[in-house]
């Protein structure tokens, strides 16, 4: 199971902006929360984080390898709300699965309400704090909070991440504010996508 853990992810076609975002927040979950991240086939289960009877030993956050960037984003979010809520004690096992067990669904809806507070920075969002022009956007917010919408605005931002590379604009606007802008919207539209949650904001 160990060396399992270990082997590293499967190589996919994925947004380098999204992938660093992926790796700050597990960065974050590391040097801030001290959970160890690691990659294993869990089948139907997406994740677990499973915290030991000695609270001054690391987390273990293991998550299904064949979930995609967007997801693991997700997963780290929702796992921070977790551990600020204090779920997370001694010897217990949170499991993100769809077959969550009945006495887990508080636990969990908690944890969704404070996760979509923290990805949108409506409270203490130190943790997704990466991309502020994109999530903050009223207009994003909106067409992502609905399924039609969201699903046409992600076709719409790869449209036009594709014209700006094939045109050669995006070597002509070379990091500005537009390129970046793009970028994070591109980002939140597949983390909303991949959680629909997070698109409808707090309850």
């Amino acid at each position: 199971m160990a060396a399992e853990m270990t082997r590293p992810l499967p190589v996919r076609a994925e947004s380098k902006t999204l992938l660093a975002l992926e790796e700050r927040m597990r960065s974050y979950l590391d040097e801030r929360l001290q959970v160890r991240t690691r990659f294993a086939s869990l089948g139907q289960t997406r994740a677990l984080l499973l915290s030991p009877a000695d609270r001054d030993r690391a987390k273990g956050l293991v998550i299904d390898e064949h979930a995609s960037a967007a997801e693991r984003v997700y997963l780290y979010v929702h796992v921070a709300a977790h551990i600020a809520l204090g779920h997370n004690t001694s010897l217990v096992t949170i499991v993100e699965a769809e077959d969550a067990e009945p006495v887990d669904e508080m636990k969990h809806e908690l944890a969704e309400r404070l996760a979509r507070s923290m990805w949108w920075r409506s409270a203490a969002g130190d943790v997704a704090s990466s991309l502020p022009a994109a999530r903050t956007s009223r207009v994003l917010r909106s067409l992502l909070s609905r399924s039609a919408s969201r699903a046409l605005l992600r076709w719409l931002l790869l449209a036009m991440r594709a014209f700006a590379y094939r045109s050669g604009i995006v070597r002509t606007l070379d990091r500005s504010p537009a390129t970046a802008w793009l970028g994070q919207a591109l980002c939140v539209a597949a983390v909303v996508s991949a959680a629909p949650q997070l698109a409808s904001g707090r309850r």
